[in-house]
């Protein structure tokens, strides 16, 4: 993590990979594909993001194979408590400033996996979202009050901040599902 707790881009590849094991028990195969594709479509192909090693799950006692697999030549893997333990830890993670590649895939994975969490832990989720929504608002009106009126700069804030007044109406209603 980095100082300030929010989550590094390994950090990032760990939610999905035991997210994905979180929701029903999968081989090593079937865990890479599935990381990969939710990566690289929220953000495209990054080398920042390769995915973390099984065997280093493993032995951090995060993950392990199914008993009645254990013969098999690609077992199916499962997670073990303290690998759901890791994993709500991991999805309440504070977020970086939202508009970052790296942080796009932590909403988009926290949200992914969302329904994980108590009901208390994912309003504190959205609450945080709308608060950094709030925060990234009001840093494009201030950007907008101090524009020397070039119009066509203007019109891009205004974009920005009627994408941003969406996203914070859909918080809101989505708030409320979120109980």
């Amino acid at each position: 993590m980095y100082r300030d707790n929010s989550l590094v881009p390994i950090e990032t590849v760990r939610i999905a990979a035991l997210g994905a094991l979180a929701t029903k028990p999968r081989t090593y195969g079937e865990i890479a594909a599935d990381v990969r594709l939710f990566t690289s479509r929220i953000v495209g192909p990054s080398l920042d993001l390769m995915g973390i090693s099984i065997e280093l799950l493993r032995a951090e006692g995060v993950v392990e194979t199914l008993v009645e697999d254990a013969e098999q030549k690609d077992p199916r893997l499962t997670l073990t408590p303290a690998g759901h333990e890791m994993l709500l830890r991991l999805l309440q993670a504070p977020i970086r400033s939202p508009n970052t590649e790296l942080s796009r895939l932590v909403v988009a994975l926290k949200m992914r996996f969302l329904h994980l969490l108590e009901p208390a832990a994912r309003q504190e989720q959205v609450a945080i979202l709308r608060t950094l929504t709030v925060a990234e608002r009001q840093r494009y009106v201030e950007l907008e009050e101090q524009s020397d009126g070039a119009n066509l700069f203007k019109d891009w804030l205004a974009l920005q901040i009627q994408l941003l007044d969406t996203r914070l109406a859909w918080l809101d209603g989505f708030s409320t599902r979120c109980v």
